[in-house]
């Protein structure tokens, strides 16, 4: 067996002509990326898989991965068997022959990226790319494809299935967008058909909690500003993160990032915040809060103390949002701010 790592790609064979696969395509994806790929940073060395088949799939069997398996579909469905946990988070996993026919995604074909990387892959090979998602096959709209595109979180894999079970079998699917933020969530051309109200929609698009019955799908779109000061508790910012979100009924999927002033760039309760929510760190210069235009709610001592009369409004709004929602609220040394930006949707 041997094995090459470029990048996302994870590539093991089990043959010489399985090598020479291997090595056409780690090549083509290097020629796809015009070079700009890891294979500025890896040398493309096929090596020998130290400790098995399992210790390899293990170990590779990462969310944002694709394994690649050039061999028998058998050997690689026995080997990621143990590991397959849940769509929403499975690497995507493909199989080859090693004639290079055909490009099989065998695991997590949308969410995980199987069958785009499957049509990219039989493109560099000549091959043809199997697939046999019904929503591929007949070209239907794909739920979790277009969340994946959109950076949207899927509110229940049971009411996604469910609603593509009804799709396959109607033809028909309609959305709607809250109505409180139409103005951030743009979607482009859609057809009319698809359009729906609240109550009659398939699909609720919104960043707030929603207790109804409707698969809900959760744009990242908040912003969260905060202060705090120096070295306060990473339980206690996110506790109080938490308790603001719910005051304004937002869901906490929906947080894009958490931001703040560059004093506070180490604060590590802050980092912690932001790795709970999954969502981005940044932090703003004094100078760049300081040239933030609008009306903030400023306090002297903050003045003093980072240079800005406001960090959590300010730093929402530098961040790139159309506008709070949440305007500044203190406790116990933390300060918090929400904004929300502008997203539009893409649609295949």
């Amino acid at each position: 067996m041997e094995q090459i790592s470029l990048g996302k790609y994870k590539l093991i064979c089990f043959t010489d002509r399985g090598r020479e696969v291997m090595e056409r395509i780690c090549q083509g994806l290097c020629e796809l990326d015009g070079g700009r790929s890891s294979a500025n940073d890896h040398t493309l060395e096929v090596a020998e898989v130290a400790g098995g088949l399992d210790d390899w799939t293990r170990d590779s069997f990462v969310t944002g991965n694709t394994l690649i398996f050039v061999g028998a579909c058998g050997i690689a469905v026995r080997a990621i068997a143990p590991y397959v946990a849940d769509k929403a988070t499975d690497p995507g996993v493909l199989v080859i022959d090693e004639n290079a026919c055909y490009v099989i995604p065998v695991l997590s074909g949308h969410l995980g990226g199987a069958v785009d990387e499957a049509k990219k892959i039989a493109g560099i090979l000549g091959a043809e790319a199997v697939l046999t998602t019904a929503t591929d096959v007949r070209g239907e709209f794909a739920v979790d494809v277009f969340a994946k595109d959109n950076e949207l979180v899927i509110s229940d894999m049971k009411l996604a299935k469910e609603f593509t079970a009804r799709l396959l079998a109607t033809g028909n699917g309609t959305f709607v967008v809250d109505d409180e933020y139409k103005k951030e969530i743009v979607i482009g051309s859609v057809p009319e058909s698809l359009s729906a109200s609240k109550e009659t929609c398939d699909i609720y698009i919104s960043p707030a909690i929603y207790g109804g019955d409707k698969l809900q799908l959760i744009p990242k779109t908040i912003v969260i500003g905060m202060g705090c000061k120096k070295d306060k508790g990473s339980d206690e910012l996110i506790s109080f993160a938490r308790k603001c979100l719910s005051e304004i009924g937002i869901d906490e999927r929906a947080v894009k990032a958490v931001v703040s002033v560059d004093v506070k760039s180490k604060e590590q309760g802050l980092i912690d915040t932001a790795r709970f929510f999954g969502a981005e760190f940044k932090t703003f210069s004094e100078e760049e809060l300081s040239a933030v235009k609008g009306d903030f709610t400023g306090s002297d001592f903050v003045k003093a103390t980072v240079g800005v009369d406001n960090v959590c409004e300010r730093s929402v709004m530098a961040y790139g949002c159309s506008r709070i929602i949440k305007r500044k609220t203190s406790e116990n040394g933390m300060t918090f701010a929400a904004g929300v930006i502008v997203k539009e949707l893409r649609w295949r």
